[in-house]
């Protein structure tokens, strides 16, 4: 029985940060999910290992796909825009991390899922870590009044080529895939798997993912700024009252101890609220020069 196979061009953007002897069995099942439902599609490899030879995992592929070598270490997000920019799919896979243990079957679901009217559709974990969840608490909670979803992590993310336009019609710059893509105003969808979700991102990584997000997408940092600021402003004003009354009653100035400890958390407040500043002004210098946010070493059809 021939079984009838869809046919929309399907593309597989997926990211390899640590190659080891899983990675050649995974891509093979996601090979075999594609050629069983799907007549046209391709697979797009992302070397983000920083290696100048090719991963001994990708040299015993037997099938034609597309090798991305990037020189440097790249942030997740970076990578996988560095593939969907040479994707052609009409739909197309996002794995941030081949290293996760996921269930490739769920590839067909989340099209079908798609052909319901939705142009993004998320594989959400159904744990993840706390550091995560308290995140997209606070992204929510300040994209509540513009948005009718909740944004959340997820493992893998299908998109529409009209998802994909029309996010960069919204912005050239993504420093979020899932808040870009709920950003569009395109109906997105979720699909919950029972699976430990624990990202393999260095703490910096997180953190300045975090960072970003919040101050691309959101009020939220330029309001707690403001915030601090005014109450380093209160707390510096208090100080010099108290060295100004402490001089008239008494010949000599107590409490030096604490009128430093007050100083101190002064500039500390001033310097950090300088570097949020400077953060700003990054990503309006980055976002007016029109830049890429990834690099290539080679492109290769193999």
């Amino acid at each position: 029985m021939i079984k009838n196979l869809e046919q929309n061009y399907v593309s597989v953007v997926l990211v390899i940060n640590d190659d080891n002897s899983q990675v050649e069995r995974k891509i093979e099942k996601i090979k075999k999910v594609l050629d069983d439902n799907f007549k046209s599609s391709e697979i797009v490899i992302v070397d983000n290992t920083a290696k100048v030879d090719s991963l001994e995992s990708l040299k015993s592929l037997n099938f034609k796909h597309t090798e991305i070598k990037l020189p440097i270490k790249h942030r997740t997000q970076q990578a996988l825009n560095a593939g969907t920019a040479i994707a052609i799919g009409d739909y197309i896979i996002e794995i941030e991390d081949i290293s996760f243990d996921i269930d490739y079957n769920k590839i067909i679901e989340m099209y079908r899922k798609s052909q319901e009217g939705y142009d993004f559709v998320f594989l959400t974990p159904k744990k993840s870590r706390r550091s995560s969840k308290i995140f997209y608490n606070i992204l929510n909670k300040y994209f509540k009044n513009s948005f009718n979803e909740d944004i959340n992590s997820s493992v893998m993310t299908l998109s529409s080529r009209r998802g994909q336009n029309k996010v960069a019609e919204v912005g050239k710059r993504i420093i979020n895939r899932n808040v870009a893509y709920v950003l569009s105003g395109l109906k997105s969808s979720y699909i919950v798997v029972d699976m430990d979700y624990k990202n393999n991102r260095g703490f910096s990584e997180n953190l300045m993912l975090m960072f970003d997000t919040l101050i691309y997408y959101t009020d939220a940092i330029m309001l707690f700024t403001q915030r601090l600021a005014f109450g380093f402003f209160i707390l510096f004003g208090l100080g010099v009252i108290y060295s100004i009354i402490t001089k008239i009653v008494k010949e000599t100035v107590e409490g030096w101890a604490s009128l430093f400890m007050i100083l101190s958390l002064g500039f500390f407040g001033i310097f950090f609220i300088l570097s949020i500043v400077i953060r700003y002004l990054h990503h309006i210098l980055q976002n007016s020069l029109n830049t890429k946010d990834y690099i290539y070493r080679s492109v290769d059809k193999k």
